[in-house]
């Protein structure tokens, strides 16, 4: 699909301005191997804001931009000099975790990686949640980055030299300890105290703090991913400025996203940074504050707590407000006990209903309602669930996916009414039925409305918006006509350069690297959004993962392995290429294909189709460019 002139103008734009303020080669590698030569954590300290307190950052701002990017080995304390493995005990491209012994009952173990000859050692498990990495796919790098491990549960990817987040979800790095090889054996400096039943230590890049000569205020509207994410890479940026997140809600950011997969979950423990965090990096949080106005061309945001209104004036604004849940507008809509999920309050009022015997009606086959209905299912509640499609997620996945998921349902005892829809909900002041267009009738008494979100951007002023009521922007992330103002996540519309068109991606991991982006983008560094999307579900103890952008017409799926049985990978098709994937209970296949995706080395649809290649060719093509020594 060719880029319209508009967006093929813009994109054109931000290659000559990044083209222009390009660092050599030669350099980064330099400060990388430098970084890579200090033994302990910590860093350097920010450099003074000089050019980038104007705007913009020159030559020199962006080299040191690039040295607090490398960060450093991150190892703290006391190390013992440890045999890791033989030199041929791994091939090029490929890791192993090592058992180095065991303290209080519990492995010690590292994962060591091998890529161009090189070798790298780090903790075993995602930072994340967890997860063993040795189970995702560890590259040397392409297009010039560094080399990566990345989880295969939520595609956090992690630096192998500094063990810093790439991308993804994850918002600690990993630790990687100092690795070098005599002879045919490699040995790695690991901390003593690992051996003394302390854990892995997660690495966070050296973050600067208020500084009172830098009189810049930035504002974060919104207090979820994005938000959070974007305040972090400022002060990691070295942004001395004053940060002022404003938030609607009494919570500090918390992982959203927990609350349809665990329902009982609480904002305290989904929580992602302690309440001192803010105060010791000075980043103002301002909650149960209601933004009523962002104007880019005046440079303010007006806001209330309470009855007090508030104008804040700003130098660069970014706007991550998230989206609204979709609410049906019939008859009875207004009755208790419906509810739609945004919030740990909205969680706690359907989880307080949801007893076992009950009968819960969700609306919606969006992955979120899918996600409440498999919640609701584990507390022992009677689910149905209504949707307009025929089968669950047929308009994201195609019909022949969905028809395993509506088997799964059936087996796992929920109800699924397709093309179907909500005609009106019953009862006196509490829901008691939900009748449908046909004229049946299905008992409830609790309704959860799961039917997507609107873009909660009511407030903007002077900016273009989508049809759907989302910001326009610029590959950059900002606003073309007021380009102090920038937008990331579920408000978020921007120019695609996989897609060749405006898109609007709803997913977590995208709101988290949009969120890094617009903060660099901010300070003047022109670095345009060009991430591959990445989602992830799990469904009755099924995991769903999806990666690109699905075609909008699904009639070239084509599908490896046991769909009914739900394991396979699914092929997503236009012209010759793969635009998605989706696989369930085959990870890695997923964020190994979210790799080639990035390196424009994905093979061709007929490839696939002929069976030339499948999963296990597509792991080996990795695992081959990370053997090869970058040029």
């Amino acid at each position: 699909m060719a880029l319209g002139s508009s967006l093929r103008k813009q994109l054109c734009a931000v290659s000559s301005r990044v083209a222009a303020r390009s660092v050599p080669v030669v350099s980064v590698l330099a400060t990388r191997a430098a970084s890579h030569r200090r033994p302990l954590a910590g860093g350097r300290k920010p450099a003074a804001n000089t050019a980038a307190a104007a705007g913009s950052l020159g030559l020199a701002a962006l080299l040191a931009g690039t040295a607090a990017a490398t960060g450093t080995v991150a190892c703290s304390g006391k190390t013992r000099r440890v045999e890791v493995c033989k030199v041929g005990d791994l091939d090029d491209g490929s890791m192993k975790e090592i058992n180095l012994g065991e303290a209080n009952g519990k492995q010690v173990a590292v994962l060591v990686h091998r890529h161009a000859g090189n070798f790298y050692t780090t903790s075993p498990a995602c930072s994340h949640y967890g997860a063993p990495l040795k189970k995702g796919v560890s590259t040397a790098g392409g297009k010039g980055g560094p080399p990566t491990v990345t989880c295969p549960l939520h595609d956090a990817a992690f630096d192998l030299i500094t063990g810093q987040v790439v991308r993804g979800p994850s918002i600690d790095g990993i630790a990687v300890y100092k690795t070098t090889v005599s002879g045919d054996t490699v040995y790695a400096e690991v901390p003593v105290n690992l051996f003394e039943g302390s854990k892995h230590e997660r690495v966070m890049k050296q973050m600067a703090k208020r500084d009172n000569k830098d009189s810049r205020t930035f504002a974060l509207v919104g207090g979820g991913a994005a938000s959070l994410a974007a305040a972090e890479t400022l002060r990691q940026e070295g942004f001395g400025g004053r940060i002022v997140m404003l938030t609607k809600e009494p919570h500090l950011p918390y992982d959203r996203v927990m609350l349809s997969k665990n329902i009982e979950a609480t904002a305290s423990s989904l929580q992602l940074r302690p309440d001192d965090f803010f105060e010791k990096y000075d980043i103002e949080v301002v909650r149960e504050a209601t933004v009523t106005k962002v104007n880019g061309k005046e440079s303010e945001v007006t806001y209330t707590v309470g009855e007090e209104a508030t104008t804040l004036k700003f130098d660069r604004v970014l706007v991550a407000t998230g989206g609204t849940p979709r609410k049906l507008f019939c008859p009875g809509a207004d009755l208790g006990g419906i509810h739609t999920l945004r919030t740990p309050e909205d969680a706690a009022l359907i989880a307080s209903r949801a007893k076992k015997g009950q009968k819960v009606v969700v609306v919606g086959g969006s992955f979120i309602g899918m996600e409440i209905a498999s919640s609701m299912k584990k507390k022992g509640c009677d689910v149905s669930v209504v949707a307009m499609e025929s089968v669950p997620f047929e308009r994201v996945l195609g019909k022949k996916v969905g028809a395993s998921f509506a088997r799964l349902l059936q087996k796992e005892g929920v109800d699924w009414y397709g093309t179907a829809q909500v005609r009106l909900f019953r009862g006196n002041s509490d829901v008691n039925g939900v009748e449908l267009e046909d004229g049946e009738v299905l008992p409830a008494d609790l309704v959860v409305i799961g039917a997507g979100v609107l873009p909660n951007t009511r407030f903007m002023q002077q900016v273009p918006l989508d049809k759907n009521g989302a910001i326009c922007v610029t590959p950059l992330l900002n606003v073309e006509s007021s380009p102090n103002v920038f937008a990331a996540g579920d408000v978020c519309t921007y120019p695609s350069m996989q897609v060749g068109q405006r898109v609007r991606i709803e997913h977590w991991d995208v709101a988290t690297q949009q969120g890094r982006i617009a903060a660099r983008n901010m300070l003047g560094q022109f670095v345009p959004f060009t991430t591959v999307p990445f989602f992830w579900s799990g469904l009755y103890g099924k995991s769903l993962r999806f990666v690109g952008h699905a075609p909008e017409v699904l009639d070239r799926v084509i599908i490896e392995g046991d769909a009914s049985g739900l394991s396979f990978i699914s092929y997503y098709t236009e012209n010759n290429e793969i635009r998605a994937v989706a696989t369930v209970n085959q990870d890695p296949v997923a964020v190994a294909c979210a790799e080639l995706m990035r390196r424009d080395q994905m093979p061709k649809a007929s490839e696939i189709l002929i069976g030339a290649v499948n999963a296990d060719v597509i792991l080996q093509r990795l695992k081959a460019l990370s053997a090869k020594k970058e040029k």
